[in-house]
């Protein structure tokens, strides 16, 4: 790889950290635009953490305005750490932890795809599988 392509992979680790980071900042702000912001047009959103057999999804930005029209300022701190990400041209893989501690605290990972549109990286799919205070991991995946 040459140091252009190791910069470009750089830039692209850390701008799906901060991805990662700027959602959980709106999130527990309950800045439902901002959310949206971060996905792409046909994004798909799991989360696994209801109480229900599967998980909830939610598919497009017209869903997903309706699925975080809800969304309210938490009494938490959502914390991501053990990031980890593949890389290939404009598209991206990965998983990451994630701690909400506070009110109504919880714990687990999510497992992402990215996609790089006009040199912004964002959420194309993302899903959300707990461990703690219920746990359902990911069955699919053993790689991250």
């Amino acid at each position: 790889m040459d140091m252009e392509e190791r910069l470009a992979a750089l830039e692209a680790r850390i701008a799906i950290s901060e991805l990662r980071s700027r959602y959980c900042w709106y999130t527990v702000r309950g800045q439902r635009e901002q959310v949206l912001d971060l996905f792409t047009d046909d994004a798909v959103f799991e989360n696994s953490r209801g109480q229900g057999e599967g998980p909830v999804v939610v598919r497009g930005k017209a869903a997903l305005r309706e699925h975080f029209a809800h969304m309210q300022p938490a009494r938490r701190v959502p914390l991501v750490t053990n990031e980890v990400l593949s890389i290939a041209g404009d598209r991206a893989q990965g998983t990451c932890a994630m701690v909400s501690m506070g009110g109504d605290s919880f714990c687990g990972h999510y497992v992402d795809d990215f996609l790089r549109l006009q040199g912004r990286w964002l959420f194309q799919r993302r899903q959300f599988f707990p461990y703690w205070p219920v746990y359902k991991p990911s069955a699919e995946r053993t790689e991250p």
